[in-house]
């Protein structure tokens, strides 16, 4: 059963991942067209999901039982730091709106399938990284950090989580949980973008 936890993730997911990536702001990356101020929109945006989830995490019983090192992965601050970057003040930041409507962290297996849309995420921002840094004048030091969160080591970091899954993923039942949540995750985020 460890073994397909990885594979469920992937297949059943899949189309709300897709989702995802098929939002304007994303597309307009992708074929190179996105301007700063646009850019600027999608971190707001991303800042907004975000920000309040880790603090979900953070307050959830579940977190130290899963396993998943917030501390050492949090995006918040380099969403923050990007904004900075991009002209916005400290105030502004907190000002940013906030999505209320986040998925349920009570449970280990919850978390880590929320967590699967976020890490898994790092992986498609190095692609993104690229693409920005040929397009804007954005450095990863400057203005990129959030999608280039783990730089050289995002393979790495990638396999870490993975395996946090497969020692979660051991019974069908967390399966379901975890998967549940993943798609449910990128539900929630793809509403989030959209509005």
């Amino acid at each position: 059963m460890t073994t397909t936890i990885l594979e469920r993730l992937k297949n059943e997911s899949a189309p709300y991942h897709d989702r995802v990536e098929a939002n304007p702001y994303a597309s307009a990356i992708m074929n190179g067209t996105i301007g700063l101020e646009e850019y600027r929109r999608y971190l707001e945006l991303f800042y907004g999901f975000i920000a309040p989830l880790e603090s979900r995490a953070e307050a959830s019983q579940a977190l130290r039982e899963s396993g998943y090192n917030l501390q050492d992965r949090r995006k918040t601050p380099m969403l923050e730091r990007d904004l900075i970057r991009l002209g916005l003040s400290p105030a502004q930041i907190a000002a940013l709106p906030l999505c209320s409507e986040l998925p349920d962290l009570s449970t280990r297996s919850k978390l880590l399938g929320c967590f699967y849309v976020i890490e898994g995420s790092t992986m498609g921002g190095q692609m993104i990284t690229k693409k920005l840094s040929k397009t804007l004048a954005i450095t990863p030091e400057a203005g990129l950090s959030y999608f280039d969160a783990y730089g050289a080591d995002t393979r790495i970091r990638w396999s870490e989580f993975r395996e946090l899954l497969l020692q979660a993923g051991d019974r069908e039942e967390s399966c379901g949980e975890i998967t549940e949540t993943a798609v449910e995750t990128f539900r929630l985020l793809e509403r989030w973008l959209a509005e």
